[in-house]
């Protein structure tokens, strides 16, 4: 259910980048291609020379470490799964702002709309979230 490291955008990008440095691609055709900085391309570059791109795929995907351990992450899956009205929302739809509350009701912890989207998206159930009427 969650997204594995190797699946996520930023590292994809980061390996198509290692892949056209292997295949003698530019550091500024890559940025330019891939929208990265060129400094961070002559980094990857560095990192593929000295261990491939399995270095590329041991990078740390940056932040904290989360709150929320496997369990919490469980428990939010299957929350999802269900029904908003079985967790005292007023309707069956779950919205990023719906699961913000029952993060921080359940968990104690309080994380950006971003970050909710993120943790949803990871768990693959972004498609139980409701579109923001905007």
């Amino acid at each position: 259910m969650l997204t594995r490291t190797e699946n996520l955008p930023s590292v994809a990008r980061r390996i198509a980048a290692g892949q056209m440095l292997i295949e003698g691609a530019s550091v500024n055709t890559v940025a330019d291609s891939l929208h990265l900085s060129a400094q961070t391309v002559r980094r990857y570059k560095s990192i593929v020379e000295g261990g491939g791109i399995d270095a590329l795929k041991q990078m740390s995907v940056g932040g904290r470490p989360s709150v929320l351990n496997q369990a919490a992450l469980s428990w939010i899956a299957s929350a999802l799964l269900g029904s908003a009205r079985e967790h005292g929302f007023p309707s069956d739809t779950w919205t990023n702002g719906r699961v913000r509350e029952l993060i921080s009701r359940q968990f104690g912890v309080h994380y950006s709309r971003v970050y909710t989207w993120q943790i949803v998206s990871n768990l693959g159930l972004g498609h139980r979230l409701s579109k923001s009427a905007r």
